[in-house]
């Protein structure tokens, strides 16, 4: 049964890759709006849930890390720190305004992040070792899914593929500057393809690993981020922030690693 999920969810990626290929300009076309304040809002605060699943994964695994007198342990706890601190910085600054070009104080949302983190552990620590350790392995998940593929992976696509948005061609006023999903243009300071806000969108899918399997909460909350998804793709497409294709591929390379990891962490 779980084969068969997998090899119709790839079928279907496959058939919409495809048509994307003919269909992206049209698609932009019909759907764009600028002025729209659904999309506005989803681009300055739709990253927020993927952004705190890394802050509070990492924050879990800080919470459970042994911290050993040699090298290698206490190098260990630094990356740790640093990593849950870098999620715990991008989702201060986007809650501050980041995504919107709201002027920001480095300085103050350093400290807010900083703060909520050491919050955060003094809270963890009212609960026993043992309790907390039962989520160890879904926040391995949440760390690296929001790293691997909301960041890592999205701008290692981007740079190189040099793909214009539909709102920079519209701007620039020159169809031709439009290109197909699959032919990259190398480093050009475009970055359409792939869609890192879609990225971070599905990532909110780790949340359903802290939860029990085949739990009614798990199983209302899966169509729910799903649905999340599916929205924050469509507010790129709409804001002409990405073609639909960038939209498709940044939330299956992110379903791709959810997948991957689930199935290396999570037993």
């Amino acid at each position: 049964m779980k084969n068969k999920a997998l090899w119709i969810s790839v079928t279907v990626f496959v058939l919409l890759a495809v048509i994307f290929a003919f269909t992206d300009w049209q698609i932009s076309q019909a759907l764009y709006n600028p002025e729209s304040g659904r999309a506005h809002f989803l681009e300055g605060y739709g990253q927020l849930p993927g952004s705190f699943l890394g802050f509070i994964s990492g924050s879990i695994l800080l919470r459970t890390y042994r911290t050993e007198k040699n090298a290698k342990s206490i190098l260990g706890v630094i990356g740790l720190f640093l990593a849950t601190a870098f999620a715990g910085l991008g989702f201060f600054g986007d809650a501050f305004g980041a995504q919107t070009g709201a002027e920001l104080n480095i300085p103050l949302i350093l400290g807010v992040a900083l703060a909520a983190l050491i919050l955060v552990q003094v809270i963890l620590r009212h609960f026993p070792l043992e309790t907390v350790s039962q989520y160890k392995n879904a926040a391995k998940v949440g760390l690296m899914l929001m790293f691997v593929a909301g960041f890592v992976t999205v701008w290692a696509i981007k740079i190189p593929w040099g793909r214009w948005t539909y709102r920079d061609i519209v701007d620039a006023g020159n169809t031709a500057l439009f290109t197909p999903w699959y032919l990259p243009q190398g480093s050009n300071g475009h970055h359409s393809f792939i869609s890192g806000h879609t990225a971070l969108s599905f990532v909110a899918m780790g949340y359903i690993l802290f939860l029990k399997k085949g739990s009614n909460t798990r199983n209302i909350l899966l169509p729910v981020l799903l649905l999340w998804g599916i929205v924050g793709a469509l507010s790129r497409v709409v804001i002409g922030a990405h073609f639909a294709s960038d939209t498709l591929f940044g939330a299956g390379q992110t379903l791709l690693w959810f997948w991957l990891l689930k199935n290396k962490f999570v037993k």
